[in-house]
């Protein structure tokens, strides 16, 4: 499991030039810009286990949490290691962390290759004791084998796919040697990581009815709107013509429909993969930055990256190809915000669209007070209305 270990630096406090490419426009360190380093790592982490001769492709991300937010004012490392593997794929957990002034880390120590005293801290066995105050983000990429890809969509993590790349085909990849207690311990974690995916997939609500619960929600919600709509309308909720009803919606309220914004993208050769292909850090960027565009229009300011849920990578994104990214905000509950972004890859000619990647992700208000009320006003929109709350009660 070691072996695996890769680390990347991003000195902002020691490289104020690099510092100055990842700021955005309120003074807090781009996390999209970010989410790129990691899922280059989580490659280079899926190639140090395999080898070069193995293709590998970023399938999916089971989740992402932010811990505090990212200072631009200090060194920053991201480490990874491969924590399980199965026939054919691996979950690659990734950490970020502050390095503090007093470690005396310089930008010359900020060498992968060197066989460092900070470097030796974060093997598998140490990584588990990084004191929190230190602690940014977490991360679980994965990666899987052709044969078995469209489902490994459906149920694992961060899926990376392995490939041999002159028949295409999935291969075997190697299995991990687990020489620790703590190992054994990280193992485990991860195939119990794959079980509950598993479990998570078969109750999605694209393929199972609500709960009890749930369905009891989705009507009271049905009650709430339909009174909104009948003021809006001039029928009252009897569906008698021409009553106005003395429920107009509430200033607290909007109508989840009213939330959602689009952006469309053309790719470029310069963001392409080592496989030609549109390389997937690069579509998670764009995805976080139109959702968070999404939640300052909403809120009227900038507000707090969470986490991120479920990234699917359907399908590969061409070189050239025409990107239509949709968001709108589905759920909030007290200070949270979860925003759902949905890409689909256009065919210029035809107008045909292929599904590419979904996106949860969810926000949070600094000042700890209440969002506005989030309304659904059909079933779909109920759906997704669900699919956050289980997001944020998760």
């Amino acid at each position: 499991m070691s072996d695996s270990l890769t680390l990347t630096f991003l000195p902002f406090r020691s490289d104020p030039h690099l510092a100055e490419e990842y700021v955005g426009p309120f003074g807090r360190i781009r996390v999209g810009k970010v989410l790129e380093e990691m899922d280059a790592l989580a490659a280079a982490v899926a190639f140090s286990h395999c080898s070069k001769d193995f293709t590998i492709v970023t399938a999916s991300v089971d989740r992402i949490d932010m811990v505090r937010e990212i200072p631009p004012n200090e060194d920053i490392s991201i480490f990874g290691f491969v924590t399980y593997v199965g026939n054919s794929s691996m979950e690659i957990s990734i950490q970020m962390e502050a390095i503090p002034p007093e470690a005396g880390i310089s930008l010359d120590d900020m060498d992968d290759s060197i066989d460092s005293e900070y470097k030796r801290s974060k093997m598998p066995e140490n990584s588990v004791a990084t004191p929190r105050e230190n602690m940014i983000l977490s991360a679980k990429f994965i990666m899987a084998r052709k044969f078995f890809f469209d489902l490994f969509l459906l149920i694992y993590p961060a899926l990376q796919v392995a490939r041999d790349p002159s028949t295409n085909k999935s291969v075997r990849v190697p299995q991990l040697r687990l020489d620790t207690d703590v190992e054994r311990q990280i193992f485990a974690e991860g195939a119990k990581n794959k079980a509950m995916k598993q479990i998570q997939a078969q109750t999605a609500l694209i393929h199972r009815p609500p709960s009890i619960e749930e369905m009891t929600l989705v009507h009271n919600l049905y009650k709430e709107y339909i009174k909104y709509l009948a003021h809006t309308n001039s029928i009252d909720h009897t569906g008698v013509a021409g009553a106005t009803s003395a429920v107009p919606k509430p200033d607290n309220v909007v109508w989840m429909k009213d939330t959602r914004i689009q952006n469309i993208n053309l790719t470029f050769p310069q963001d392409r993969n080592m496989h030609n292909k549109i390389f997937g850090g690069y579509l998670m960027r764009l995805a976080f930055e139109v959702a968070s565009a999404n939640s300052i229009m909403f809120h009227k300011s900038p507000l707090k990256f969470v986490s991120i849920d479920d990234v699917t990578f359907s399908r590969p994104v061409e070189i050239g190809a025409i990107l239509d990214l949709r968001s709108q905000i589905v759920y909030t509950n007290g200070s949270k915000i979860v925003v759902k972004v949905v890409a689909h890859v256009v065919d210029a000619v035809s107008g045909n669209r292929d599904l590419s990647n979904e996106f949860w992700i969810t926000f949070e208000r600094e000042d700890g007070c209440e969002n506005k009320r989030i309304m659904p006003r059909s079933y779909n929109d109920c759906m997704l209305y669900l699919e956050g709350k289980r997001r944020v009660d998760a």
